[in-house]
């Protein structure tokens, strides 16, 4: 839009020389012709369409002096066209050239008046000119940094999604310690306590001591089950899926297995030990029937259902659910949590387990 300002103002101040001088038919044919050249220049910038149009209409300037009268305007596209490129200042020698004749035919003050049409003609260029390199610097700043906070986002989200995985790693860790600790320390405890309560009721045959030892037992073999339930509970709770998938993925040897795992909440312990058994089960068809040289893992949450995929590219036997124990224990265990599970054989082999999450929740609940 500047370019286009400066040039208005150029052509205004190339029409103040109808005011020094009487004009004809070729003044306004020059006018058009001008203005035609500089519009088609904005329409066509790259060399040496400009240069050589330029050159054109100062030899016809030659001709018919009046056209000079169009330089300032002029001059601003020779300016564009060959400062912007190559800078070299020799350059004005044939624009000088070019106006020197054309222009000794007019009196001094309409000389004087047209070099300063052309000087303010190249102090313009050159402003628009700094100001488009501004411009364009300001614009790869901008981009720069709006590129360097996605990035930095992008690590944000990243940490953050680490430091969740690796404190959720840690909580089961510590569920398993617990659990341990009271499997191994009070459970211990407390089946001594049951055993020796047991052996007083034997030896003690007081019908007083009766009735107090067996209400002990009671409480004790209760206490017994409360803590066995919440020890199975902590278990189940601390069983990480991804982890143990990538355990499993990184101790099978047999060929290379790419693992993608793709759930951010997770899922519920059924599903959990139901994906790793099926995992276990598939990784170890894979090492005694496949040939295959590559393998592939995917562990992914939809918003409906969890979805287990397994396939290799190998070329081994027939695997259909009737004809391994393997394969009916899944499709069991899948069929259990009210999923489905496929095997196709199509340039290798691949098991395909879905299980709905409302069909696992309320299967959960009964």
């Amino acid at each position: 839009m500047n370019r286009l300002t400066d040039k208005a103002l150029l052509l205004l101040y190339s029409l103040g020389s109808c005011l020094l001088l009487q004009t004809g038919p070729v003044y306004v044919c020059f006018f058009f012709l001008a203005a035609a050249l500089s519009a088609l220049f904005e329409v066509c910038p790259k060399k040496p369409f400009p240069l050589l149009s330029l050159a054109l209409y100062g030899l016809i300037t030659l001709i018919f002096p009046q056209g000079v009268f169009f330089f300032p305007l002029l001059a601003y596209d020779y300016f564009s066209a060959l400062f912007s490129a190559s800078g070299r200042f020799w350059a004005l020698v044939p624009l000088g050239v070019l106006f020197f004749f054309p222009a000794s035919k007019y009196s001094s003050f309409v000389i004087y008046y047209l070099l300063m049409g052309i000087c303010l003609g190249g102090l313009l260029w050159y402003r628009s000119t700094s100001y488009e390199k501004l411009s364009q610097n300001y614009k790869k700043v901008r981009d720069d940094g709006i590129e360097h906070n996605l990035l930095l986002k992008e690590k944000n989200k990243t940490l953050i999604e680490k430091q969740n995985y690796e404190i959720y790693a840690a909580t089961l860790k510590e569920r398993n310690r617990i659990a341990r600790e009271i499997h191994d320390h009070v459970g211990h405890m407390l089946s001594r306590a049951i055993l020796l309560t047991g052996a007083m009721k034997t030896v003690f045959r007081d019908p007083s001591a009766k009735e107090p030892l067996s209400q002990l037992e009671d409480t004790l073999n209760t206490a017994m089950n409360n803590i066995r339930e919440s020890v199975h509970d902590l278990h189940n709770e601390a069983v990480n899926l991804r982890e143990t998938a990538e355990n499993l993925v990184a101790d099978f040897h047999y060929c290379p297995v790419s693992l993608e795992y793709d759930i951010d909440n997770p899922p519920p312990p059924q599903i959990r030990y139901c994906f790793i058994a099926i995992l276990k089960e598939g990784l170890s068809n894979i090492s005694a029937h496949s040939q295959a040289d590559k393998a592939w893992v995917t562990i992914r949450e939809h918003p409906a259902m969890y979805q287990l995929i397994i396939r290799d590219n190998g070329t081994g036997g027939n695997f259909s659910p009737g004809k391994g124990i393997g394969l009916s224990n899944m499709q069991e265990r899948v069929e259990a949590l009210k999923g489905t599970i496929h095997f196709q054989e199509n340039k290798g082999f691949q098991i395909f387990v879905t299980i709905p999450k409302e069909k696992t929740e309320n299967s959960i609940l009964e």
